[in-house]
């Protein structure tokens, strides 16, 4: 079927796989406000019910991309660690946190979706229990504790993983809107960061 110069392809020419590359492009280019199936149809030349073959509406579609995007930064996360024997508990926590302001930083709409709450209701229905990426940080943190090399008590762990994520993800949007400044002199906010999480995970408790 002929659409302007174009050819329109049919439904079963398409693959899930090209819309969502389609998604995360117009995603990327205008955030989710401009994400439509009849944007996504334009630019793959079909009709606009051929997504529909394959997603049964939009927040259908945005779950895949939450999913997508999870387990894209969960490989990063692992990545980051090539040998996790010859790593400290803090070195792998100093992976994780590049890895993520990396992936964040590179895919800034996409993380917006996955874990800013003003999508928080299409959140909940993508992920029941918590995301993928932020259990594989909580699992490292918390194997510091149990080995010992993070000198706290135990009871210690659940505010830490609260700080240092809540500094992880603070510091992003920071970035993100524009108001993340370096100092002249200063390293760079990340390694900063990273380098004051080490001297409190390798202190020892005021209690």
């Amino acid at each position: 079927m002929k659409l302007g110069n174009r050819t329109r392809r049919i439904r079963n020419s398409l693959s899930r796989e090209e819309i969502r590359e389609t998604s995360l492009l117009i995603l990327r280019e205008e955030g989710l406000e401009g994400l439509s199936m009849r944007k996504i149809a334009h630019r793959l030349g079909c009709s606009v019910a051929s997504p529909y073959s394959y997603y049964e509406n939009q927040v259908d579609l945005v779950k895949d991309l939450i999913k997508h995007g999870e387990d894209e930064l969960l490989g990063m996360l692992k990545k980051s660690i090539p040998d996790e024997n010859a790593n400290t508990t803090f070195q792998k926590l100093a992976a994780i946190a590049r890895a993520y302001f990396y992936f964040a930083s590179t895919n800034r709409e996409l993380h917006k979706v996955m874990f800013n709450t003003d999508y928080n209701t299409v959140h909940r229905k993508a992920f029941p229990q918590l995301p993928k990426s932020y259990r594989f940080f909580l699992e490292t943190l918390r194997e510091g504790f149990e080995s010992g090399e993070i000198r706290y008590p135990k009871r210690e762990y659940p505010p830490i993983a609260r700080m240092m994520w809540g500094w992880m993800y603070g510091l992003l949007v920071l970035d993100m809107t524009g108001m993340l400044k370096k100092r002249r002199g200063s390293d760079n906010p990340i390694e900063e960061g990273i380098s004051y999480f080490k001297t409190l995970l390798e202190g020892t408790s005021p209690r």
